[in-house]
């Protein structure tokens, strides 16, 4: 330690965000390059003393991870760094602490006027280049063409989907980490350390999206980037200097971003410019020394107006914070609908399943009463393509339910003449549809000879999860991509997903993100977060849409008939029975289909009520399921 110096020690509460560890790690790394004494310390005792100054990294974050506020004689000891927006549900408090805090420094130029306005004095704290991020110089070949990370939001959701069709020719990694809790170490949607600065080093172009309307330009992922090399394509934002736009960055409206990826991501001399230029830049106006004179000169002047606090106070509130916290609990997927709402809309639903299997017997019955000497209700095969009778090498079927989607099935249907992997059958069980869609497939067949396509047929309707195990049944394959009829797959999709399984031979199944549309254009993402078992705990968040081997399928019997497992909630029970047997699936982190979203979509239905079918699948997965309780 320097002779005169202040030990700098970042203070942070278990639970806050990762990002803001790895801040005040990269802080802390250069000030002891400079031979100096900073540390950062997670769930410690803040203890401000003559020659320690603490550091509150997002002092706000910090107080609700720890459920305390310090008292203010231990917050003007205290140094806060902030990455606040005006706006946000957040800023008001931080306003507050800031007032107490004996310095406070924000990276947000934006914040900064906030805060003047409100009399805080905010010092502007430079996020640039810093020698750990570093790597530019990096040799090794940049394979993908454009990187996202970021926590999800509804309205980044959507314009990704946006630019789906546009980038579907390119190599795209999402790293969509879930918005709704503080991201940490170890989780398999959010990338740390090296690791996050080895998937920068190999892309060329990195993507930011506002999450809201508010124009904040992400400083600190976009210093990582060019640090790192990669160009940065960025939604227009405020504040963005030294940075030029067209000079040192890219920016357009959310509707551009997608045609401006794909330029830079075949641009390589304009690309290398640009990202060259950022560079130097940060490396020349904003190197990681400038950012620790700024704390270095916040901690001698606290230093030098110290005032000893209450010790026996302080250490008592903070064992209080420490120790005070309830455990986190898990609830099963809750419905959009309660009280008197919720009960009668669990009754009417229990009742239309109810009326559904009636409905399907007395069929079964009349169509009996017309055919007495045979079993009208089998399955039949309707129509064989010529070339499914041909012999081929085929390593995928496709297997798609019909029940009512005449309108849409075509589509489906044509996803995958467009298919980029030509070794797959198709095999479509009309489920008892009541609108000629059988019809629509047959027609189909007969436009298009070249697929190999079975059609069988389901006289009456048995349910999507029958359905699927009568294709399972007449597929000829080991590998079973499961399509909705009123979804569409992607010209890469197989190709990818059958790549992700040759990566993991051990994986049950392949899944990767789909872009939701509507009549009026793209409204989100489905399937966007990575395989983790205890997230099925909370609901299932994987779409349908998967390539499955057929030896897990057996392994398990193949979807559950519980007919408590009702309008999507087939797949769900799939996958908990999955991760109950020990099993696992290997995400494929780019858009591989469309989710058409309408009235009659499984996805609008699903949540009239939660209780029956999360009952079935507790009882089918009761060791992922364990400790949940079903409601009533």
């Amino acid at each position: 330690m320097t002779v005169g110096e202040p030990e700098i020690v970042f203070s942070l509460a278990a639970g806050q965000n990762q990002s803001l560890v790895e801040l005040a790690e990269t802080i802390a790394a250069a000030l002891s390059a400079r031979q100096l004494s900073a540390r950062v310390a997670v769930d410690e005792f803040l203890d401000p003393r003559p020659g320690v100054v603490p550091v509150l990294v997002s002092p706000c974050e910090y107080v609700q991870c720890a459920r305390f506020t310090p008292p203010p004689e231990v917050l003007a000891s205290c140094i806060g760094i902030s990455l606040e927006r005006p706006g946000s549900s957040t800023f008001e408090a931080s306003i507050e602490l800031g007032r107490e805090l004996g310095a406070l420094l924000e990276v947000n130029p934006r914040a900064i006027r906030g805060y003047r306005r409100r009399g805080v004095v905010a010092t502007p704290l430079p996020i640039g280049h810093s020698p750990d991020w570093d790597r530019f110089a990096t040799t090794a070949d940049r394979d993908i063409d454009v990187l996202f990370i970021g926590s999800r939001s509804d309205r980044r959701d959507r314009a990704l989907a946006a630019c789906a069709d546009t980038l579907e020719r390119f190599h795209v990694h999402l790293q969509i980490s879930d918005g709704s809790r503080p991201a940490h170490a170890g989780e398999a949607d959010f990338l740390t350390g090296e690791e996050k600065r080895a998937l920068l080093a190999r892309s060329k172009v990195l993507l930011t999206i506002h999450d809201d309307d508010q124009p904040d330009l992400e400083w600190l992922a976009v210093a990582e980037a060019v640090c790192a090399g990669a160009m940065v394509v960025s939604e227009h934002a405020a504040d963005i200097g030294p940075l030029v736009a067209g000079e040192h960055l890219v920016m357009a409206g959310v509707d551009r971003l997608g045609f401006l990826c794909a330029w830079a991501a075949e641009n390589r001399s304009d690309r290398r410019r640009i990202a060259a230029a950022a560079y130097e830049l940060l490396r020349r106006e904003r190197p990681i020394e400038a950012l620790v004179e700024i704390v270095l000169s916040a901690a001698a002047g606290i230093s030098a107006r110290f005032r000893a606090p209450s010790a026996p106070a302080t250490r008592i509130a903070f064992l209080n914070a420490r120790h005070d916290r309830p455990t986190e609990e898990l609830h099963p997927p809750p419905s959009r609908h309660s009280g008197f709402e919720g009960r009668a809309l669990r009754a009417l639903k229990s009742q239309a399943t109810a009326i559904a299997e009636l409905r399907r017997r007395l069929d079964a019955t009349a169509l009996r009463t017309l055919a007495p000497d045979d079993d009208p209700t089998a399955t039949t095969v309707t129509t064989d393509s010529p070339a499914w009778s041909r012999p081929a090498r085929r390593q995928v079927t496709v297997i798609i339910p019909l029940y009512n989607h005449a309108r849409l099935v075509g589509r489906a249907l044509d996803s995958l003449t467009r298919s980029q992997h030509p070794g797959f059958e198709v095999v479509v069980v009309d489920d008892g549809s009541t609108d000629r869609g059988g019809g629509v497939v047959e027609r189909w067949i007969g436009e298009h000879p070249e697929p190999a396509v079975r059609l069988v047929t389901h006289p009456v309707n048995r349910g999507v999860a029958h359905a699927r195990n009568t294709g399972i049944e007449y597929s000829r394959t080991d590998l079973l991509l499961m399509l909705d009829a009123d979804n569409e797959l992607r010209p890469s999709a197989i190709g990818r997903l059958l790549a992700a399984l040759e990566a993991d031979p051990g994986a049950d199944f392949a899944y990767g993100i789909l872009d939701r549309f509507d009549s009026a254009g793209p409204t989100g993402l489905a399937s966007q977060f990575p395989w983790e078992p205890t997230r099925l705990r909370g609901g299932n968040y994987i779409d349908s849409l998967a390539l499955i081997r057929r030896a897990a399928l057996d392994r398990l019997g193949g979807y559950s008939t519980d007919a408590r497992l009702t309008l999507g909630w087939e797949d769900y029970d799939l996958w908990a029975r999955i991760a109950e047997s020990g099993g696992h699936a290997v995400f494929v982190r780019e858009i591989i289909a469309r989710y058409h979203v309408g009235i009659s979509s499984l996805v609008s239905l699903t949540d009239i009520s939660t209780t029956d079918a999360f009952a079935a699948v507790v009882e089918h997965a009761p060791g992922l399921m364990r400790g949940l309780r079903v409601p009533v």
